[in-house]
């Protein structure tokens, strides 16, 4: 006879016919058991440090979200002296200190620790006076500011826009008449940017550059002098300073300068246009009509 399989359990066959887990599997499983649950110790006084640990996390994070934290720090770093008590700045000449501390926001004073140098540094080259600055800490409570500015080096008219530039040509602040004083006025597109090189070599020849009121870039091509006594002297687009020096050796040029001349063209290599103002036109055709009446008085025997 052949004995029957009986399942005497409520569990039903199929739960009963799962495979076991490989040996390996089934080691690793009752080590990690073990280690969690029955190496570990914990110490005796763990639920009261974790619950003091609790109370501070969440004193912490109260604080920090209502912004109280900031004030206490602030208040620690305080007491220990190391907040910013003293500014040197050194440099600057337009660019006032209560505006320096006013823009690094030091007019309240800082923690050392915290001021950012970089930034700082960053803030004032935004300026329009500064082309560069040093920002350094020096501790326990001191901060050195060294700044160079921009020095003006011309007034550039364009359009109906004034501005003060470098001698970069580049743009410093908008010319306000009480700024600065004795800068030379230069007019036109491209002014700004050839206006240097052209007015060093012009400086050569003082007895011309000092009576200039205003250098006048036409077309980007060429200059024109404006004198002091309302003479436009125009110059030729190559060789400007070869033609001055030619005439200023010559004497030329002192003679044009001495004359009631309006204006002065020398673009022509071969020849010198002078027009004259109406005043002096007028005069020159009274004296021309004297002359001619003299000579037909001597004529007609009349002296």
């Amino acid at each position: 006879m052949y004995a029957l399989n009986v399942n005497k359990t409520n569990v039903p066959m199929e739960v009963l016919s799962v495979p076991a887990l490989p040996r390996l599997y089934r080691r690793f499983l009752r080590f990690m058991f073990e280690f969690v649950f029955v190496n570990i110790h914990i110490p005796r006084h763990f639920g009261s440090f974790a619950v003091v640990w609790f109370f501070f996390v969440t004193a912490f994070y109260g604080l920090s979200s209502s912004g109280q934290m900031a004030v206490i720090v602030n208040t620690i770093i305080s007491d220990s002296g190391f907040v910013v008590v003293d500014v040197d700045i050194t440099g600057n000449k337009r660019l006032a200190k209560q505006d320096i501390l006013k823009i690094l926001k030091l007019d309240v004073a800082p923690s050392i620790f915290t001021f950012d140098v970089e930034r700082a540094r960053s803030l004032l080259e935004k300026q329009a006076w500064v082309q560069s600055a040093n920002v350094q800490k020096i501790y326990p409570n001191r901060l050195r500011i060294s700044i160079v500015e921009r020095e003006p080096y011309a007034i550039w008219q364009h359009d109906s826009i004034m501005d003060i530039i470098d001698n970069t040509g580049r743009v410093i602040v908008p010319f306000k008449g009480e700024i600065v004083r004795g800068l030379p006025l230069v007019v036109g597109q491209g002014a700004q940017n050839a206006a240097k090189g052209f007015i060093q070599a012009l400086s050569v020849y003082r007895q011309v550059y000092d009576r200039v009121r205003a250098f006048v870039r036409v077309g980007d091509r060429r200059w024109d002098l404006i004198l002091d006594n309302e003479m436009r002297v125009m110059l030729p687009e190559n060789g400007a300073l070869e033609r001055l020096s030619s005439l200023v050796s010559s004497g030329t040029m002192q003679d044009l300068l001495s004359r009631d001349i309006l204006r002065v063209d020398l673009r022509l290599a071969d020849r010198i246009t002078v027009s004259l103002s109406d005043e002096t036109l007028e005069r020159y055709d009274a004296s021309v009509a004297e002359e001619e009446r003299i000579l037909k008085a001597r004529k007609a025997g009349n002296p």
